[in-house]
């Protein structure tokens, strides 16, 4: 197929910012006109319903059409290709140009071997997952993570990935046989891996100064975790009211990578909301060393809201891999709370919750005063409810209360503002004078 672009519109100057831009939208238009997704064959050990949907759902995420899907139970894996000989075959068979995609974590021979035999890409789920990645990383240290988790995929499977790398270097000025070019590569990686982890260490220790500053500030910290797609992000902005602070969202797998934290009041109470990555099952172990430093604060949270998708049919599945996950993380003893979301869908009738738990529906706002209500009873259990007498010449005071403590009930009475509030002594130890005596 060919292509032609139009030539400048007449009456504009050739460097003008009008021509610019109108040029820089066909070329936009034009691409988008031409992109066509790549197709590919899976290759699954499995038949489970969930996990074929899980990776199909990986392989639109990365614009990839999912032309076929191979299954071949194994009771013992070929550390030569994976699959066995005949399977192969099966495949080479069935190829018109796609590329083929394993379920399973391929080693750098399996790659090797089977690109050389069925002669097109051949690929693995943890390298979808790491596409995905580099496609939503947004911010600074969102980036570096990904590229050190690449790199340390790539690394070990140099060996055989193009021809040139085993060509060596010699010549003029060099002395022996010269130097391999997969040990140059290899040399550039490793470089390039000690320079973003340096970068990265550089973000983490300015994450860790703003941690102390909450800590310190006796801020509650709540993280919300699940799995991808779980609806953590939709949960944030349903709470958090300023419009300016809602985060990305969206229907598909890893919407959002940066971990986004906001100010929201529970019951009156100031909490900091922290959105983190979702998980997956068999989440790149690369993957999880990378991220590990935004997903310190979930180690640093007071309570965690463990978000699951009620609609799902397999949603046990996806609790035990995000508690799988978070052991792995070290995080324990931490408060937990249940969030079975998506109520909205009818389909959480055969969910067994764990306790303690709320139903919601985050899109349409369903159970919300319930998961204040569980929130608060296991955030602000060691507070006690005052009953207080403000003279209405002290405003100041009564708009400091106000604001600052939640209030349960306020009366305007002949000689004082009647307060009834739940908070801590310590916060309001400045206005313990207005407590009225029984």
């Amino acid at each position: 197929t060919s292509y032609t672009w139009q030539s400048e519109p007449h009456g504009l100057a050739r460097g003008s910012s009008q021509n610019r831009h109108e040029s820089k939208e066909r070329n936009s238009s034009l691409l988008s006109r031409i992109r066509v997704s790549m197709k590919a064959i899976l290759v699954m050990t499995s038949d489970n319903p969930f996990y074929i949907d899980e990776l199909k759902s990986l392989c639109i995420a990365c614009d990839i059409e999912v032309e076929d899907v191979v299954i071949q139970k194994l009771e013992k894996i070929n550390p030569a290709t994976y699959i066995g000989k005949g399977k192969i075959e099966e495949i080479r068979l069935r190829l018109d140009g796609e590329m083929v995609i394993f379920d399973d974590e391929l080693s750098p021979l399996q790659v090797k071997n089977l690109t050389d035999q069925l002669q097109t890409e051949v690929t693995d789920r943890t390298d979808l997952i790491l596409r995905i990645f580099e496609q939503r990383a947004q911010t600074k240290e969102a980036k570096l993570q990904v590229e050190i988790a690449r790199d340390q995929y790539l690394l070990p499977r140099l060996a055989g990935m193009q021809e040139h790398m085993s060509h060596q270097q010699g010549g003029s000025g060099f002395r022996g046989s010269g130097e391999k070019q997969i040990e140059l590569d290899r040399r550039i990686i490793s470089r390039k891996l000690s320079r973003s982890r340096k970068e990265l260490a550089q973000i983490v220790k300015q994450r860790q100064t703003q941690r102390e500053r909450r800590k310190r500030n006796n801020i509650p910290v709540i993280a919300l975790v699940g799995y991808t797609n779980s609806g953590k992000s939709t949960l944030l902005n349903t709470l958090c009211q300023n419009k300016e602070k809602k985060v990305f969202e969206k229907d598909m797998l890893f919407a959002t990578l940066q971990t986004s934290t906001r100010n929201i009041k529970i019951k009156n109470h100031t909490c900091l909301f922290t959105d983190t990555v979702g998980f997956i099952e068999r989440l790149p172990h690369n993957l999880i060393q990378a991220f590990r430093s935004t997903l310190e604060e979930v180690k640093e949270a007071d309570l965690l809201l463990h978000v699951v998708d009620s609609s799902f049919e397999d949603y046990q599945l996806q609790v035990d891999t995000t508690n799988k996950v978070l052991e792995e993380l070290g995080v324990e003893n931490t408060p937990m709370i249940y969030v079975y979301n998506k109520v909205d869908l009818n389909k959480y009738g055969y969910v067994h919750p764990v306790t303690p738990y709320v139903f919601i529906s985050a899109k349409e706002k369903i159970g919300l005063d319930l998961l204040e209500d569980e929130i608060s009873h296991i955030l602000f259990k060691d507070y006690e409810t005052f009953q207080l007498g403000i003279p209405y010449d002290k405003g100041e005071d009564f708009k400091y209360l106000y604001e600052n403590t939640y209030v349960e009930q306020v009366d305007y009475r002949d000689d004082y503002i009647y307060l009834q509030i739940e908070a801590k002594r310590q916060d309001i130890k400045d206005y313990l004078m207005y407590i009225l005596l029984n």
